[in-house]
């Protein structure tokens, strides 16, 4: 798995922004009944990441504090992932062979080398034979967020694409969104999980397995969501 520098800048797109316009599924002549996931769909590293954080405001002084400070918070957050064996690239894959083998469709991961980049594939590996459609999952970044003053809960910004294994045509392609900052207009959002809210990095890192739990469940809820997309 790739780190990417450019990770928080991904949790959300400004509303300002273009409109985001999506290709919705294009079913093929035969039902889609079998797929191969391309491999690495998550980055190394969780975000933790305050938008709008007050030490930001201050100029370039301040704004250099404040990328120590983001960049303390996210390696502390790490740590204490590190410490319950969090393995959310296996698990957030399991997710999505599940929720397609619930929708009907069989699933097999395909490896490959790691992305160079944060972003979807021009080119892709060959599929095992008899493979309908290639599975493009590129989360491009995924953690805990704090939006401005407010609880910590996690985010997951992602982009999908279903691409059929002969003909290369582009059945499907997406962008989700879990608890994004900005979302950008035209990509598809979920709402946070209540359940999983943290007041401070204190409370974060003192309860690893639920910090956890937090991001698998969202990770969940976006391999859900991306199936559903896939009809």
């Amino acid at each position: 798995m790739k780190k990417s520098v450019a990770a928080v800048a991904l949790l959300g797109l400004s509303a300002c922004a273009k409109p985001y316009v999506g290709t919705p599924y294009t079913a093929p002549a035969a039902p889609v009944t079998s797929v191969a996931i391309v491999d690495d769909t998550l980055p190394e590293d969780a975000v933790a990441y305050e938008a709008a954080s007050t030490m930001g405001n201050f100029g370039l002084i301040g704004g250099l504090i404040d990328a120590g400070v983001q960049a303390s918070r996210r390696d502390r957050v790490n740590e204490a992932l590190d410490s319950v064996n969090h393995t959310p690239e296996a698990n957030f894959e399991s997710y999505l062979v599940s929720a397609l083998a619930q929708s009907g469709i069989a699933a097999v991961m395909l490896a490959g080398p790691d992305r160079e980049k944060r972003e979807l594939l021009s080119d892709y590996p060959d599929a095992p034979q008899g493979t309908q459609a290639l599975v493009d999952f590129n989360v491009t970044a995924y953690g805990y967020v704090n939006a401005g003053n407010q609880n910590w809960r996690p985010t997951v910004s992602a982009e999908v694409k279903m691409v059929d294994a002969l003909t290369g045509k582009t059945l499907m392609e997406n962008r989700i969104v879990y608890n994004g900052v900005d979302a950008q207009a035209g990509v598809v959002t979920i709402a946070a999980n209540p359940a999983y809210v943290f007041e401070n990095r204190e409370d974060m890192i003192t309860q690893p397995e639920r910090l956890a739990a937090g991001i698998d469940d969202a990770l969940r809820r976006v391999a859900d969501t991306a199936v559903r997309l896939m009809r």
